[in-house]
């Protein structure tokens, strides 16, 4: 409560003793009693007035955090084929798509000459198995280049088949047949690995070429 508030407050106190103190006859309020009275009536306001005000609860604002992922950095792997090192990725046994276009060195698998991918061979017999290849890229392949083991070939000793060098120079756009001698394993069951053609820097290049066979 402000302080003219209490001052109105004295003056309504006043003129109430001075009414009592003038009517006529005995009073019946002592003057003094009543205005100690109203007194605590004025105190009692003011008291209550500032305890609502101090429980009036206070707002308080607290903004959200916005969490923004972060771009990872995280590089990807990639895995290249050194010269001469069998190549790793998983075979086929569809005929591959040409692919490597526009380069020097490409090539196009035509056709299985012999033993074609599902052929039945003698356990623990040898057999030759020749691919017709296509030269799609712009570079003459000479007989430096060469057929090498690529991938596959559990349970075979193929991994240990030596390089088959060309044996023609083979323009672009000209066909070449080319050809590796394998053993079938002891062990009769389903066998397969793919081949790949090297040029004369020690380059892999072209569609795999792959065996499937079953020895019996």
């Amino acid at each position: 409560m402000s302080r003219f508030s209490k001052i109105t407050w004295l003056w309504i106190a006043f003129i109430l003793v001075g009414l009592a103190a003038c009517g006529g006859g005995a009073p019946t309020t002592d003057p003094a009693l009543a205005f100690t009275q109203i007194w605590q009536t004025v105190e009692v306001a003011q008291a209550a007035t500032a305890l609502a005000a101090s429980q009036t609860p206070s707002v308080t604002v607290t903004r959200a955090v916005s969490l923004t992922s972060q771009a990872s950095n995280t590089p990807l792997l990639t895995s290249t084929s050194l010269p001469g090192v069998p190549s790793l990725t998983p075979i086929s046994t569809l005929a591959p798509a040409s692919t490597q276009t526009g380069v020097c060195d490409n090539s196009q698998f035509i056709t299985d000459v012999t033993f074609p991918d599902g052929s039945e061979v003698v356990a623990n017999s040898p057999f030759t198995k020749t691919w017709r290849v296509k030269n799609l890229g712009p570079c003459t392949w000479n007989p430096n280049y060469q057929l090498i083991f690529g991938w596959g070939g559990v349970g075979t000793n193929w991994n240990t088949t030596q390089p088959s060098p060309f044996l023609a120079t083979v323009l672009p756009g000209e066909t070449l047949e080319i050809s590796v001698t394998l053993r079938a394993p002891l062990t009769p069951g389903n066998y397969s690995a793919a081949f790949r053609l090297q040029n004369d820097k020690g380059f892999n290049f072209g569609d795999y070429l792959t065996v499937v066979v079953t020895a019996k």
